[in-house]
């Protein structure tokens, strides 16, 4: 489990559990949908944290960055790149 300012740009993750005793930055992510169980992906860090959550976005100041910790979960799996087709005509 790490704190949702240090997981990599593009990841995916699960939220996990938001750690603060502020009342506005825990009905803040509740607004915006950001509560434990919930997936989302960092889709910018700089110069404010960018995550998608379903089809909305949200901005995230560092602090409220900070406190919001997730569980990582496995890249996205692309599939190869076919090899390029040989053009003209067979032998």
């Amino acid at each position: 489990m790490i704190s949702l300012a240090a997981l990599d740009v593009g990841m995916d993750a699960i939220v996990a559990e938001v750690k603060t005793e502020k009342e506005t930055i825990l009905q803040k992510l509740f607004a915006l949908g950001i509560v434990p169980g919930i997936s989302l992906i960092l889709e910018q860090r700089f110069p404010t944290y960018v995550v998608k959550v379903g089809r909305s976005r949200a901005a995230l100041d560092r602090e409220t960055a900070q406190t919001i910790f997730v569980r990582p979960q496995s890249p996205p799996t692309v599939p190869p790149k076919m090899p390029p087709s040989r053009s003209g005509s067979p032998r």
